[in-house]
């Protein structure tokens, strides 16, 4: 008979695997300059697919949690933000040259290795629980750090000059950071309580964890799959030609 822990992985699967369409077809139809946006949308939902995946069988043969999983689904949780910072990319594309260069191709690797390293060191914990506290710490602070550049995209003062679209995924970056926000804050809460990410209680796990992750997925894809045509209606703002009318005699 399957255990509610074993229903709870069951329903993150089905979940993660019907998300996977939608991203793919986002990651398609949205270009270059939605590539690595998109790109971690879906690294999302085959990281869940995995890690719940195992997590499902060393449950319903063994009856205790895999330690792999716990890792996977661990790491699974920075494709999350960093999709968020590739979707803000996106957004702010048709008025880059306005903005500042920390909000830039180059500014936005900074909060890339933050989040990367922090994530990587509490995956790289082991059963060290200071590594894992550590890493999950500096995972939080690349989540200040690309809710800062968030702020700032949407204060700018060329904000009004972004194509329709471009807002629409500027909006669902910002309604993703607070949800994104409790899940970090969740991790760090057990972590610290637990020495591990996957501890607790299964309804506090639901509420806390899994129900923001999936609150802002949907987000993300909805917002994709509304925006699909900006890549084709984007309008490139260039100099436009001088013709020299004079004639010479």
């Amino acid at each position: 008979m399957t255990t509610s822990t074993e229903g709870l992985e069951l329903a993150q699967l089905v979940f993660y695997a019907i998300a996977s369409l939608p991203a793919i077809y986002c990651f398609i139809t949205h270009g270059k300059y939605g590539l690595v946006g998109w790109l971690y949308v879906f690294a999302m939902c085959g990281l869940r697919l995995v890690g719940n995946g195992m997590a499902y069988h060393a449950l319903s043969t063994t009856g205790k949690p895999s330690t792999s999983a716990s890792i996977i689904n661990g790491i699974g949780l920075s494709p999350l933000l960093l999709a968020a910072l590739g979707i803000l990319h996106e957004a702010n594309h048709s008025i880059q040259s306005a903005l500042p260069a920390f909000l830039g191709s180059f500014g936005l690797l900074i909060p890339h290795m933050v989040i990367a390293g922090g994530i990587g060191l509490a995956a790289a914990s082991g059963k060290n629980p200071h590594l894992l506290e550590i890493g999950l710490i500096i995972f939080a602070t690349g989540w200040i750090i690309v809710l800062g550049l968030v702020i700032l995209s949407v204060r700018a003062n060329a904000h009004p000059r972004r194509v329709g679209d471009e807002k629409k995924l500027l909006l669902a970056v910002g309604i993703a950071m607070p949800l994104i926000g409790v899940r970090v804050i969740y991790a760090i809460v057990i972590a610290f309580k637990y020495q591990n990410t996957s501890s607790g209680s299964l309804a506090v796990m639901v509420i806390l964890g899994t129900v923001p992750e999936f609150l802002v997925m949907i987000n993300y894809l909805s917002a994709g799959v509304m925006t699909r045509n900006l890549a084709r209606d984007r309008v490139e703002k260039r100099p436009q030609p001088a013709y020299d009318t004079a004639y010479s005699a």
